[in-house]
């Protein structure tokens, strides 16, 4: 990352760590910091908010994942109408993001669906 974004991800950087505690240990904080080097992910700062995102290209639809959100809730609703719009300029169709259940009722008023419900087992 360069100067302006490593000044940026330093400041952001417990925002996105707390968003990963509701990811059941699929990624380490390192592990979010070196997709968004390698441009596997983008990071998205904003002052009192942060989020994630990745390209996913599936067989019929070009979708952007909101990954990991965190910090203030108003300005993440900014934010994410603003990041909807890039989207939409990079041939993006369909929006998704998976989160906690609060995240189907925040997202509802702005055209959200509920999509699928997730569940996650340990295996051992």
């Amino acid at each position: 990352m360069d100067g302006l974004m490593t000044s940026d991800w330093a400041r952001c950087r417990p925002w996105i760590e707390a968003a990963l505690e509701y990811g059941h240990g699929t990624h380490t904080i390192d592990d979010v910091e070196a997709a968004i080097a390698a441009g596997e992910a983008t990071f998205w700062p904003g002052p009192n908010a942060a989020i994630v995102t990745e390209l996913v290209e599936l067989p019929r639809a070009k979708v952007v994942h909101f990954w990991l959100c965190g910090g203030d809730l108003e300005e993440l609703q900014r934010m994410r109408a603003y990041i909807e719009g890039v989207s939409i300029a990079q041939g993006c169709t369909k929006a998704s993001t998976a989160g906690r259940r609060g995240w189907a009722r925040v997202l509802k008023s702005d055209g959200y669906d509920f999509g699928w419900e997730v569940c996650v087992k340990e295996l051992t």
